[in-house]
């Protein structure tokens, strides 16, 4: 009995609890789960993760924008080696023959203005001016006028497959922030030359009876920048070198020592090919001590090394009817124009001398748009495809020539002909030598 008692007192009782009970567990459960989930930030909490995400974003935002450059730039190189494999091709394709870097993007037709013989034909010249081609969308390498009428294309458009390929993204950011150098505000078409019926209303008529546009005098020109690498002049072009003489004033050259040279195929090219560009990257602006935007060195002018503006010798003089162009110091046509300081222009072959160019007159430069210190643009670097297709960097010191030096920069490592020496296609000294350019 006694056994019994302690075996039922030891036994739990199970005592079920009523509704009432369970209801109150429940609420009792919730608002202690509720009192953790609703209880907010303080201040200082929130103010501590904003100071994390500004610290974040202000380390992250700098390292993102360089990552881009450097995606930027390696497009740019890529885009360059292409042009380099592209002239390769053409070469192959003609005779080893250089095209005319004036018309690798435009042909010679695209540039003709009235003829008398042909009055009805379009006059693109007049509408699409030679200095405005590389931001002209309407005759753009990608653009409609291109893909209607193949005459206007340029000797290297048929072997470029996208037209993207022409143009880098950074030399693109750099054009629309200067815009075009041929005008201070914008760029204006010129006068036209209307040709066709009385009632075409002022229009210039394409072959099946499609307009070409109508032209606003005092209307700009679009600005789309279609290209930003430009060829190689100096791979179609005469030369005369010639060392100066012995004990003569001025810049009189022995008579016994001038040549002339021609450059029209890749055996007339005497350096190594990784020592001559081929394509490289050009400005939209001048870069010189009297550009809109100065630059405390010399490496661009406004015309070239002949009594016309051009780099041409007296070899290169275009037949008639073909058109002529100056060098501007920015970028305008295909041909990216690197000239020597001294030029004989004024001389006979007989008697030269080697008259030299004011710094400012003397050719093309090659690009300064790639990462620039500052946000100034004429301190920044670029990028050339060599004939052997490598690309390599070009800084302004490297641009420099000896007699444009400049005090807080370093000498060029390519030599005393600064850029020169990139575009220089024989193994002959330049008119008056390297240490006088």
């Amino acid at each position: 009995m006694t056994r019994e008692l302690v075996t039922r007192r030891s036994v739990p009782t199970f005592q079920p609890r009523t509704a009432s009970a369970r209801h109150r567990t429940v609420d009792r459960d919730a608002k202690e789960r509720g009192s953790r989930y609703l209880r907010g930030f303080t201040l200082i909490e929130l103010l501590v993760v904003i100071g994390i995400i500004a610290l974040l974003v202000a380390l992250g935002l700098p390292a993102a924008s360089l990552a881009r450059q450097y995606a930027a730039e390696a497009v740019c190189r890529s885009n360059l080696r292409q042009m380099s494999v592209i002239l390769k091709t053409y070469c192959v394709d003609n005779d080893n023959r250089f095209p005319n870097p004036a018309f690798i993007y435009h042909s010679p037709e695209s540039f003709r203005h009235k003829d008398p013989r042909e009055p009805f034909k379009p006059a693109y010249g007049s509408g699409h001016p030679w200095c405005c081609r590389w931001h002209d969308p309407e005759i753009g390498p990608g653009g409609p006028l291109m893909r209607d009428h193949k005459e206007l294309r340029g000797s290297l458009i048929p072997y470029i497959g996208n037209p993207k390929v022409l143009l880098c993204k950074t030399a693109a950011r750099a054009y629309k922030q200067q815009g075009c150098v041929q005008d201070s505000n914008e760029p204006r078409r010129p006068q036209p030359i209307i040709i066709g019926s009385p009632g075409s209303g002022g229009r210039i008529r394409m072959g099946g009876g499609r307009s070409l546009a109508t032209f606003d005098p005092n209307g700009p020109i679009t600005f789309v920048p279609q290209y930003s690498y430009t060829m190689n002049g100096n791979l179609h072009r005469s030369f005369l070198t010639g060392r100066t003489a012995a004990g003569a004033g001025g810049g009189g050259v022995d008579p016994e020592t001038v040549r002339q040279w021609a450059v029209r195929r890749e055996t007339q090219v005497t350096r190594s090919p990784s020592e001559v560009f081929a394509f490289g990257e050009e400005n939209s602006w001048p870069v010189n001590k009297k550009s809109r935007w100065p630059a405390p060195y010399n490496l661009s002018g406004p015309w070239g090394g002949s009594q016309d503006g051009t780099m041409n010798g007296p070899k290169d003089i275009p037949e008639p009817g073909t058109p002529k162009f100056k060098v501007t110091g920015a970028i305008t046509i295909g041909s990216l124009d690197i000239g020597p300081s001294y030029t004989n222009f004024d001389s006979p072959l007989e008697r030269p001398y080697a008259s030299r160019m004011p710094e400012t007159n003397v050719g093309d430069a090659f690009a300064t748009y790639h990462r620039p210190r500052g946000g100034d643009l004429n301190t920044g670097y670029s990028h050339v495809s060599m004939l052997d297709g490598h690309v390599q960097k070009v800084t302004v010191s490297d641009q420099l020539r000896k007699s444009r030096r400049v005090e807080n920069l370093p000498d060029s490592r390519l030599g005393p002909g600064g850029n020169l020496h990139l575009a220089w296609p024989l193994d002959i000294p330049p008119l008056a030598g390297w240490e006088n350019q």
